[in-house]
């Protein structure tokens, strides 16, 4: 695929998120804007905080049709990452967040990658190098690594960092997904189909940070349901982790 044909629709979920979404934007514009399509921001018609509606009707007058503003027909995570699969208009989709815990400062090597590579999945590591967790509790870190490398031996891959949803997927692919998960566990479920699929991925290394403003709506407690998600895509059969 040539540069000029390869563009990426990016996926900004917003609930409460102001200062940290202005800068998400304005950092991957900086970088690689001749990169990008459409920025899909996908709002909640009853969740998504008034003071994140104005500043995203700020970011709608700057950058105008790069913006595409999507209400959420469904519930939760899962229901807004569904709604902005459904928009994707580009070539290849990057999943992110709006809060800097995915930091926009790697989006421009994930594309460098994709360009690189078009056919394959391009994914975040936050444990390729030391010292890549801020702020992140100790004791969730720790079940953390021994998730990954619970479910990375159980589908025999040496990914391992399998729940940071900060990559870089073919559009074409994606849109294939026969998602079913509706929380978080999507964020397991958008990777752990391609394994079983056995689409090539490449990771890139990346840090985490705790989130500046607004409230995580990933408790300690629903970590765990990462655990059916991943048991239940392991015992599924191929063709019907497809549409």
């Amino acid at each position: 695929m040539r540069e000029k044909s390869h563009k990426f629709d990016v996926f900004l979920p917003v609930m409460d998120e102001t200062i940290s979404l202005i800068r998400t934007i304005r950092i991957i514009e900086n970088d690689c804007s001749k990169h990008i399509s459409k920025y899909l921001i996908v709002v909640s018609k009853k969740l998504t905080t008034s003071e994140s509606k104005n500043v995203i009707k700020l970011l709608k007058k700057k950058y105008k049709k790069k913006i595409l503003v999507i209400v959420q027909k469904e519930k939760f995570i899962g229901g807004a990452l569904k709604s902005a699969i459904k928009n994707i208009k580009s070539s290849h989709f990057i999943l992110m967040a709006s809060d800097l815990e995915t930091n926009p400062k790697d989006v421009k090597k994930l594309i460098k990658q994709s360009i690189r590579n078009p056919s394959k999945i391009i994914t975040a590591n936050r444990w390729l190098l030391k010292n890549s967790f801020f702020g992140y509790n100790i004791i969730k870190l720790l079940f953390n690594k021994i998730f990954q490398l619970f479910f990375s031996t159980l589908f025999l891959v040496k990914l391992s960092d399998l729940t940071f949803a900060f990559r870089v997927y073919p559009s074409n692919l994606i849109k294939k997904f026969n998602l079913k998960e509706m929380k978080h566990p999507i964020l397991l479920e958008t990777l752990l189909i391609p394994i079983k699929l056995e689409v090539q991925f490449i990771e890139i290394s990346s840090k985490w940070r705790s989130r500046k403003e607004g409230k995580s709506n990933n408790t300690f407690i629903k970590n765990f349901l990462y655990i059916y998600t991943g048991f239940r895509i392991f015992f599924s059969q191929r063709e019907k982790l497809i549409k």
